[in-house]
């Protein structure tokens, strides 16, 4: 078990170091992207995108998988596509809502190790944003 945590420390410690944590904000009803880049070596690699709601529940976590790539996996108002020649995976949300605000992330099935993953958090807004 230590060294199960030893591997999932230096593995936030890692991610904090990248800062691969995302902030992204769009109003109600529009549409946004979320791309998470990962390293060459996954590019055959299951991928997944999730939000985390409300409760830790183990039914309160949506995800969308993705196991094709250069295919569009879509679960409700999420699109996945992992584009493995820029490895680069896609999440485009559709006409976002009140509820989509919150943590989001972006991981690679890795067996045997602790997925890749990165955050996003997702902040929505009620009415229109300008950028100054």
């Amino acid at each position: 078990y230590t060294q199960m945590a030893a591997v999932l420390g230096l593995s936030a410690l890692w991610l904090m170091e990248n800062s691969l944590a995302v902030n992204i904000t769009g109003s109600v009803g529009s549409n946004i992207s979320v791309s998470c880049s990962y390293p060459e070596t996954y590019e055959n690699n299951s991928k997944y995108f999730c939000q985390m709601s409300g409760s830790f529940a183990p039914g309160d976590l949506q995800c969308v998988h993705t196991t094709q790539p250069e295919t569009r996996s879509e679960r409700g108002r999420v699109a996945l596509l992992d584009d493995t020649s820029a490895h680069l995976l896609t999440a485009n949300i559709s006409r976002l809502a009140p509820e989509d605000s919150g943590k989001h992330w972006c991981g690679v099935d890795i067996a045997l190790l602790p997925d890749f993953t990165s955050e996003i958090w997702i902040t929505v807004t009620k009415g229109e944003i300008h950028n100054s």
